[in-house]
């Protein structure tokens, strides 16, 4: 996204309180992809909306993801993202939350300029399944377990629904036919959960070059792709693993099972989904390379680990 991207973004975070001031300023600081709301002005252009009319969706979906990263932090107790502490320990826990609560408000507030109760009430519908999900994975909290239902319904919720929403929402206001807006929707969905496999793989198996806090899922007792692998080819492992009540032991524990093999597995199912988001493009009949290219971009992350 361009600079005025960034500048606009930083306004919605002025108000009269400091702490929300300056947790937005130190948000924005760290930088990130801002793919969701690239992928929206991507596919908005791609379907002749201008620039104008699809913006504030690009800053709706940026501010969602942002307020989910800050109340995530806040309830995995996590403290370092993208190589930098986080807000949550920076300005404490309290403050977190509540410019989380103020971030979501701000992404109604500037979808509601659009005039369109479908896209707010979709809006809506999506922050409610990432609480969701955030709340499922909270139930399995340090407790590892072995189902890829459990797994793949959490990163369904928590990820792929902002991503279908950043389809859904340009498909709306291009006015698409059911199947087409249909397929749009599944290739939103497809590359959110391709995108979350790779970052799940990548915390397994990190490189110099991540901005990441490596093997952090296993401090915080998530079972993501490739533990869930490994505890299904080897029981004993996870029987083992749930014994251990310190998490760097786990970690030290875990590590030598964190093989070549289980990883490439896991890359192949991001690939299948992936996949699935390109086929579900041809399907929309949308023809612009930039979205051909995101699945690509997405499983490249993991070219120079394999």
């Amino acid at each position: 996204m361009d600079a005025s991207f960034e500048k606009n973004l930083q306004k919605i975070f002025q108000s009269s309180t400091r702490y929300t001031t300056q947790i937005g300023e130190y948000i924005l600081g760290s930088g990130g992809k801002r793919l969701r709301p690239k992928l929206v002005m991507l596919i908005g252009r791609a379907l002749g909306i201008s620039d104008e009319k699809i913006m504030p969706v690009a800053y709706t979906v940026e501010l969602m993801h942002t307020a989910s990263l800050l109340h995530d932090d806040v309830v995995d107790g996590t403290a370092i993202r993208r190589a930098r502490p986080t807000a949550n320990q920076v300005f404490g826990d309290k403050p977190a939350l509540l410019v989380g609560d103020f971030i979501s408000a701000s992404a109604i507030e500037t979808m509601c300029g659009i005039d369109s109760l479908d896209l707010i009430r979709a809006m809506v519908q999506t922050i409610r399944k990432m609480a969701e999900g955030e709340l499922k994975e909270l139930e399995y909290a340090q407790t590892f377990h072995d189902r890829l239902d459990v797994y793949l319904d959490i990163i369904y919720l928590k990820t792929a629904t902002l991503f279908e929403y950043c389809a859904y929402a340009p498909g709306v206001l291009a006015g698409l036919s059911d199947g087409a807006l249909d397929a749009l929707v599944t290739y939103g969905r497809a590359v959110g959960m391709g995108f979350q496999i790779v970052d799940d793989i990548i915390n397994l198996a990190p490189s110099q070059d991540d901005n990441k806090d490596p093997f952090n899922d296993i401090l915080e007792g998530k079972s993501t792709l490739p533990l869930v692998i490994i505890f299904q080819e080897n029981p004993q492992v996870l029987d083992s693993v749930s014994r251990l009540t310190e998490p760097e032991k786990k970690v030290q524990f875990l590590a030598p099972y964190i093989t070549p093999q289980v990883l490439q597995e896991s890359r192949n199912i991001a690939r299948d989904h992936l996949e699935r988001a390109r086929d579900a493009l041809r399907r929309t009949g949308i023809l612009m390379p930039e979205l051909e290219q995101i699945p690509d971009s997405i499983l490249a992350q993991l070219e120079r680990r394999f």
